[in-house]
C-alpha cells in the first residue's frame, strides 16, 4: 500500500483498533437483488455488477463521505433511478419506479439528517403520527392519532409529548422517533449513519431495534463512518473507494486494519462473499 494511503488509514482510524466482537446472522430469500446497476450524481459515477441481500441480513457500506455510499440508498429506496440496471424488491422489479412503490413494496428509508430529511420540522410527534397513518377515509380521528401517539413514546421511550415539536427533541429522541413511524413489516430498512450524534446508550438501543427487526425478517442496508459500528453489525460489507465499489466481503473475514485499507483504495483484496446463510439469528 502506498505510504500516502497508510497515513490516510492512520489519521483516519489510529493504529490500535481491536476486532469487535461479531453476531451472528439471521438469513432467508431475497430481499433485495442488483443486477449491473450504475448510479451517480454530477461528481461520481458507479457500478454494482451483483448483490443478493436476503431477509434478516445487514449489509454495512464504508468509506469516506461521498464516496457513494448514500447514493446507492437513494437508488435502493426509489429517490434516485439508475442509470441502467435491474433493482429488485423480493421478487418485484422496482427500478425506474416512484419512491411510493418502494413504500408499499416494504422499503423504509432513513436519512443521515433527521431534522430536514427526516421528520418535518414544525411539527408535533402526534402530527407526525397522523401522516403516517392509514386513511380510510377523509377525516383522522383525533382521539385515535393521539392514542397512537403515545403508545409510540412509551415503546420507543421518546422524551417528549404528543404535542412536542420534533426540532425541540434530542438526537437520540429524533432517532427514536424516526424508528417509531416505520411500518412494521419492511422487507428492507434503508440507513444513512444510524448513530451518529447519539451517546453510547442510545446506539445500543437503536441498534437492539434495528437487530429485532432483522430477526423478523427485514434486511439492513446501512452507511457509517465507524469501523467498530460496521464490523460489529454488519454479515457482509460493500466498501466504496476512488469511484469504485468492492465485491461484498465478509465481516467476519475483516480486521479494522484490512477494511481501513481498503477504504484507502486496496479493493484488490475484496473476495466475493455469498449472502447470509439461512438459519442463524443476530445475538446480543
Amino acid at each position: 500500500m502506498p505510504a500516502g494511503a497508510d497515513r490516510l488509514v492512520a489519521l483516519m482510524f489510529g493504529k490500535a483498533l481491536a476486532p469487535p466482537e461479531r453476531l451472528p446472522t439471521a438469513g432467508g430469500g431475497a430481499a433485495l437483488s442488483l443486477e449491473d446497476v450504475r448510479f451517480g450524481d454530477h461528481r461520481i459515477e458507479l457500478r454494482v455488477p451483483r448483490l443478493e441481500v436476503r431477509r434478516g441480513e445487514v449489509l454495512g457500506l464504508a468509506g469516506l463521505e461521498g464516496s457513494g455510499q448514500r447514493l446507492l440508498l437513494r437508488a435502493c429506496a426509489g429517490l434516485l433511478r439508475p442509470r441502467r440496471g435491474r433493482v429488485a424488491v423480493g421478487e418485484v422489479e422496482m427500478a425506474g419506479r416512484p419512491y411510493q412503490a418502494f413504500l408499499r413494496a416494504g422499503v423504509g428509508y432513513l436519512p443521515a439528517d433527521r431534522r430536514r430529511e427526516g421528520l418535518v420540522a414544525g411539527l408535533s410527534i402526534e402530527e407526525h403520527v397522523a401522516l403516517r397513518a392509514p386513511r380510510p377515509g377523509l377525516f383522522l380521528r383525533a382521539r385515535e392519532i393521539r392514542r397512537a401517539a403515545e403508545r409510540a413514546i412509551e415503546a420507543f421511550r421518546i422524551r417528549g409529548r404528543p404535542e412536542t415539536p420534533v426540532e425541540l427533541l434530542s438526537g437520540g429522541n429524533q432517532q427514536r422517533t424516526q424508528l417509531a413511524l416505520l411500518p412494521a413489516d419492511l422487507a428492507l430498512l434503508l440507513l444513512e449513519h444510524p448513530t451518529r450524534g447519539l451517546d453510547i446508550e442510545s446506539a445500543r438501543w437503536v441498534w437492539e431495534q434495528l437487530l429485532a427487526r432483522c430477526k423478523g425478517g427485514t434486511a439492513l442496508l446501512f452507511a457509517s463512518s465507524e469501523l467498530d459500528e460496521l464490523m460489529r453489525y454488519s454479515d457482509r460489507i460493500l466498501v466504496f473507494s476512488g469511484g469504485r465499489v468492492s465485491r461484498p466481503v465478509r465481516a467476519a473475514e475483516l480486521t479494522p486494519d484490512r477494511l481501513g485499507r481498503m477504504i484507502g483504495g486496496e479493493l484488490d483484496e475484496a473476495a466475493p462473499a455469498a449472502p447470509a446463510e439461512h438459519g442463524a439469528e443476530h445475538g446480543e
